[in-house]
């Protein structure tokens, strides 16, 4: 009589459908390959001139230049998160 075969396992249910390490925990907002590190810290460092750039503009008064500020430095912020969870390897 010939024996079945063994199945082999790869670790289980629960262990196939864990998380990947670095989509838990604070990991997930930092970005992965190199360009993403690149953009993220560019932009970071862009986000950041604007946002002084906001409230040297708040401090000054000078009419509509706090709202054309303020928008960039949420859009810049945001792409600095999108450049930090976009989740593409190299």
């Amino acid at each position: 009589m010939a024996r079945a075969a063994k199945k082999t396992t790869t670790g289980g249910r629960r262990r196939n459908y864990a998380p990947k390490p670095d989509e838990i925990g604070t990991r997930k907002y930092l970005p992965i390959g190199w360009a993403n590190w690149l953009g993220f810290v560019l932009f970071g460092l862009i986000t950041l001139a604007m946002a002084a750039e906001f409230v040297a503009s708040i401090v000054e008064s000078r009419g509509a230049d706090p709202i054309a500020a303020g928008v960039m430095t949420f859009g810049l912020g945001y792409m600095v998160y999108l450049f930090g969870t976009v989740r593409l390897r190299d």
